[in-house]
């Protein structure tokens, strides 16, 4: 395979994980013995044709229907088909950051911790190594800065028009909320300066995974207990002016981002927040963050999230936060300017955008939040 070097270091960068870059780059390999070589198919759509003969779906699997790819399968077809068709997204986005001047080659020549050939040797003596001889990449600064721009170039933020009027609305909106949500403390969603969109609502924790019903009303706190779904409904509107379903999110093209949150919104998440802020108030539940329009983003699939472990990384996208909606925190004050990455500069973020006729989506979020809200409150009180 043509640039396969360099499509498993960039494999690499985003994930540190060779075994896994190891899986792709054999996937593309199976790919190109029965279907050709993928640089060819780049070249002529994008991969868009192989990616379709990949394509099966539940439905195909239902009809128990052949596949339209002519690669043997052992094992789930649906599955192995799926596997395929993910390692050639991969292989299609490499080339699209190519295309768009983003060079592995030049970040590997300047850096003596990640280059290509460690990789290879990396690989050759997996076997047998104790856990000290593995690179840490978690404390590579020169990886970490590469995967931040990485990041800053795809990241999806809310616009901070949308955030400011989501904010206004909240004003109004609490004294309204305050009437049907029981013994909610209602100030830890909608303090002032909230922009959370659905208040009352946060992610469970393991044990009330298996205690409490998802979306329903926990009856120790009075909160609405969601997997991820709810956050994904602000998304849905700015995209497609409804709520989100599992079928809406991947016709819409959705599917292809993960949604992410940029500061912890459960207690046990905000140890870099008490690190990096002058002031942390302890006694203040960070859960309107759960749902805040300002700290859920959208990244493409597979690459690392703000939320995972680099903490330089994690400060970056505290600093943009603050750059683009000010300082809009209920427990933290002060934020460390010294504790930004010096390479900090060097990230180039990508514009919020505003979506067309923003106000009107935004307006029938905000009704469908009520509505969303009052129904589970109302049937909780029954």
């Amino acid at each position: 395979m043509k640039l396969e070097k360099e499509f498993k270091a960039w494999l690499v960068f985003r994930s540190p994980d060779t075994k896994t870059a190891t899986s792709r780059i054999s996937n593309c390999r199976t790919v190109e013995e029965y279907h050709g070589d993928l640089e060819t198919h780049f070249e002529t759509d994008r991969c868009n044709d192989i990616i379709s003969k990949l394509t099966y779906t539940t439905d195909d699997e239902r009809e128990k229907r052949e596949a339209k790819h002519l690669i043997p399968t052992k094992g789930i077809l649906r599955t192995n088909s799926a596997t395929y068709k993910q390692a050639v997204g991969l292989y299609v986005d490499f080339r699209d950051e190519l295309s768009n001047g983003f060079s592995i080659g030049a970040t590997q020549q300047n850096s003596s911790n990640i280059n290509t050939k460690e990789v290879e040797e990396r690989e050759s003596k997996s076997k047998g190594l104790s856990h000290h001889e593995f690179h840490d990449f978690s404390s590579d600064s020169d990886v970490e800065k590469t995967i931040a721009i990485v990041l800053g170039k795809v990241c999806h933020f809310i616009h901070p028009r949308i955030v400011d009027k989501i904010r206004n609305a909240n004003i109004e909106f609490k004294e309204e909320f305050r009437v049907i949500c029981g013994d909610l403390d209602i100030d830890t969603f909608l303090f002032d300066g909230s922009d959370c969109v659905f208040p009352g609502v946060r992610r469970f924790i393991n044990r009330e995974k298996k205690e409490t019903k998802k979306n329903a009303v926990n009856s120790e706190d009075n909160t609405i207990l969601d997997g991820n779904e709810v956050p994904r409904r602000i998304w849905a509107f700015l995209s497609q002016n409804k709520s989100y379903s599992g079928p809406m999110w991947s016709d819409s093209g959705l599917s292809k981002f993960e949604l992410a949150h940029i500061f912890g919104h459960k207690t046990d998440e905000k140890d870099l927040e008490r690190k990096v802020f002058k002031e942390y108030d302890n006694t203040k539940l960070p859960y309107a963050l759960f749902t805040s329009a300002s700290n859920t983003v959208l990244i493409p699939n597979g690459l690392m999230k703000p939320t995972d472990k680099c903490e330089s990384i994690k400060i970056a996208f505290y600093k943009r936060h603050i750059e683009l909606y000010g300082n809009n925190f209920y427990a933290e004050k002060g934020f460390k300017e010294d504790s930004v990455p010096e390479w900090y500069n060097e990230i180039k973020w990508l514009e919020p955008d505003l979506p067309l006729n923003w106000e009107e989506k935004i307006n029938n979020l905000l009704a469908y939040r009520k509505k969303y809200l009052f129904d589970k409150y109302a049937v909780n009180k029954k």
